[in-house]
C-alpha cells in the first residue's frame, strides 16, 4: 500500500525535497523579478555582495550547495578581474573587457536566480506555474515550446560533434559539416514538436487538466516578502555604484 501511495504522489507531481526548502516555481519567478529590478539600480559594492551571498544561501537551502559555492567563487573571480587585473593592464582592450564584465556583474544576480529556477524545476512545472499566474496561452505556448526546443537542439549538436570526431573531419570542413546537419536537425525538431503539441490537444479551446500540484507555503511567502523588502531597501538606501 505504501508503494502505491508513493507512486500516486509521483504521478500527481509531488517531489521529494532535496534541500531544507522546496520553493514553488512562482516564488523563484518573483525572486527573479526582484533580482531584475535591483540589477540596474545604483548600489554600493557592499550591498551587491550581500545580495549575491543571500542568493547563494537560497541556492544552498534548496539543496544546490555546489551551485552556491560555484557562483560565489565565480563572483569573487569576476570582482578580482575588474578591480585588480584590468586596472593594471590598461589600454583599449582592458576598457572593452571592463565594460563587458561590468555588465556581467550587473546581471549576475539574475543569472544566479534564473539558474536556480531552471535547475530546480522541469519545463512542466514552470509551465504550470505560469498557467497559475494567468499567463495568456499566446505567450505560454511559444515559451513552453522554446524551453523544450533548445535542450533538444543542444543534444543534437552533441551527437553531431561525436559523429565528426569518429570520422576525423578535417579542420577546414568542420564548420560546414557541423552547421548543415544542425540546421536540418533544427528544422525536423521544430516540426516534431509542432506535431507533438497538436497530438496533445494544444488547439483544444477547453481548459486542460494538469497533474502538477503547486502550492504556496509559508516559506514561499517569506521568501517573496524578503525579496520585496530587499528591492525597497536597495532603492532607498542602496548607495551608489
Amino acid at each position: 500500500m505504501r508503494r502505491a501511495d508513493d507512486g500516486a504522489h509521483r504521478i500527481l507531481g509531488a517531489r521529494s525535497g532535496k534541500g531544507v526548502i522546496d520553493p514553488d516555481p512562482r516564488t523563484l519567478m518573483g525572486v527573479l523579478v526582484a533580482a531584475s529590478i535591483t540589477a540596474f539600480v545604483g548600489k554600493s559594492l557592499e550591498v551587491e555582495l550581500l545580495l549575491v551571498l543571500t542568493a547563494s544561501v537560497l541556492q544552498a537551502l534548496c539543496g544546490h550547495v555546489r551551485m552556491a559555492v560555484g557562483f560565489a567563487v565565480l563572483y569573487a573571480a569576476l570582482w578580482a578581474v575588474l578591480n585588480v587585473v584590468l586596472p593594471g593592464v590598461g589600454g583599449v582592450a582592458a576598457t572593452m573587457f571592463t565594460i563587458s564584465l561590468t555588465f556581467a556583474r550587473k546581471i549576475y544576480l539574475c543569472l544566479m536566480v534564473g539558474t536556480l529556477l531552471v535547475r530546480d524545476n522541469t519545463v512542466h512545472r514552470i509551465a504550470s506555474a505560469l498557467a497559475k499566474l494567468r499567463v495568456p496561452q499566446a505567450v505560454l505556448i511559444p515559451l513552453t515550446v522554446t524551453m523544450r526546443y533548445f535542450p533538444t537542439l543542444k543534444e543534437e549538436a552533441a551527437h553531431i560533434r561525436d559523429a565528426m570526431a569518429l570520422r576525423d573531419i578535417p579542420p577546414a570542413s568542420r564548420l560546414e559539416c557541423f552547421a548543415v546537419p544542425l540546421v536540418m536537425s533544427a528544422t525536423s525538431t521544430a516540426e516534431e514538436l509542432s506535431r507533438a503539441a497538436t497530438c496533445r490537444g494544444i488547439e483544444n479551446p477547453a481548459p486542460s487538466t494538469d497533474t502538477e500540484r503547486l502550492s504556496m507555503r509559508a516559506s514561499d511567502w517569506a521568501i517573496l516578502s524578503a525579496s520585496a523588502a530587499a528591492v525597497a531597501a536597495v532603492a532607498l538606501w542602496g548607495g551608489a555604484v
